[in-house]
């Protein structure tokens, strides 16, 4: 049931960013101004890292496995103030909540929490880490790792870019991608 006579809450990423939000560009806004479930589909370029403990991580979070154009598919499903996001890339899946904490983006990841603070412009979104939990105990900053996002619009695809580094193991993983709303499931 919908509150407030019908009315619809406003979707995450446009609660979170207030004005910023109409800001970002065209495709950007659209995949974030979420109120309903939504799939996107495109390709992924992916490189993990090659150590054994940056394997070992990316494999406990189910990140994608290592290799270029594979095939993506995104279903985004919100509610109560969450967003739930399930990406399948090629066969492996991964899963995350998105959510408000704070004033910043939450993500949790199985056991992990992460908290970034977005960075909205006309150029697009970062997304910069600020905190760690495990388990709902923060790790020192100095155990975090290195995060890189921007999620911008190139030839009127949403693109996103993200690259992970770890203290002591080096990449954990990098990847970029682009996708498109799915015609069959916005039907």
């Amino acid at each position: 049931m919908v509150p407030d006579g019908g009315r619809r809450p406003p979707a995450l990423y446009r609660s979170l960013l207030g004005e910023r939000f109409d800001v970002l560009p065209a495709r950007v806004r659209e995949l974030h101004d979420l109120t309903e479930p939504a799939v996107w589909v495109g390709r992924a370029d992916v490189e993990r890292g090659r150590s054994w403990g940056a394997n070992a991580l990316a494999a406990m979070f189910c990140l994608p496995p290592h290799g270029k154009d594979q095939p993506l598919r995104v279903t985004f499903t919100p509610g109560n103030g969450r967003e739930a996001w399930t990406r399948k890339f090629g066969k492996r899946t991964f899963r995350s909540v998105q959510f408000e904490r704070k004033g910043m983006l939450a993500e949790r990841i199985g056991a992990s929490c992460l908290v970034c603070a977005p960075e909205a412009s006309a150029d697009g979104l970062a997304l910069r880490l600020q905190d760690v939990r495990v388990l709902g105990i923060p790790l020192p900053s100095w155990l975090h790792a290195r995060v890189r996002t921007f999620e911008s619009e190139q030839d009127g695809r949403y693109r996103f870019e993200a690259e992970a580094q770890l203290p002591l193991l080096g990449l954990l993983v990098r990847y970029t991608v682009w996708l498109e709303r799915d015609g069959a499931a916005s039907a």
